[in-house]
């Protein structure tokens, strides 16, 4: 793995939005469904790391350890002695977490990331797209990727983190847009209403969703009234 092409290539895309970034990218011997892959577990592993200990730091701040009192006051004696102090200073917290998230990273990710990329493929195809799966996978994990390690690191930080991956989130859509038009050889317009497309019919649910709300509470005021 060559891990100075890997950054090259994220800098790039990073700090070079726009279609000849992605042009570029996608003439490289590399642009291939396999280093999409490689990539985005990379991306995966780092964002597991950092998710430990983001879990870590939320169980000291909020006293991690209480929650292992019960369990622990049911062992003999010797094991309350032996894992006690471990457990009640939150680092079995610390390992679970880890050891859930670095599974997720290894397993999940790569396969929301395919199925992601899948869905794309098939709204780029009926809107005339002719590109392939292989090139416009390996774009999308060009930006994916470092994202994914950016949005993990500032989650870390409660407030400033949430806002920063919203901005992340938007900078995210530019780029699909970008990444579309590219490896699908897309209009401006189509393009840009593949990457609306699941934001509005997202933004659709969401609504209709809250007016069933509203409508089942007002009938059942209603008819609570009525007795």
């Amino acid at each position: 793995m060559d891990f100075a092409a890997m950054f090259q290539s994220w800098m790039n895309v990073l700090f070079h939005p726009g279609e000849a970034a992605f042009e570029e990218e996608l003439a490289k011997p590399q642009a291939k469904l396999s280093t999409a892959i490689i990539w985005v577990v990379i991306a995966g592993v780092i964002a597991a790391v950092f998710a430990m200990i983001r879990v870590a730091v939320q169980g000291l701040v909020m006293g991690g350890g209480s929650m292992w009192e019960p369990i622990l006051s049911e062992m003999p004696p010797e094991v309350q002695r032996e894992f006690g102090q471990y457990l009640m200073g939150g680092a079995g917290l610390g390992v679970a977490a880890f050891g859930g998230a670095f599974c997720m990273s290894l397993i999940m990710i790569p396969i929301g990331f395919l199925i992601g990329s899948l869905i794309w493929f098939v709204l780029a195809k009926i809107f005339g797209g002719d590109g392939d799966f292989e090139g416009q996978t390996y774009l999308m994990a060009t930006y994916t990727a470092p994202l994914m390690i950016v949005n993990s690191v500032i989650s870390i930080i409660p407030f400033l983190g949430a806002c920063v991956a919203f901005f992340l989130w938007i900078y995210q859509i530019v780029m699909t847009y970008f990444m579309l038009k590219v490896s699908h050889n897309l209009s401006s317009g189509k393009a840009l209403t593949i990457v609306l497309l699941p934001i509005i019919l997202a933004i659709l649910c969401a609504i209709c969703g809250v007016v069933m709300m509203v409508v089942t509470v007002m009938g059942a005021a209603a008819g609570g009234g009525s007795f």
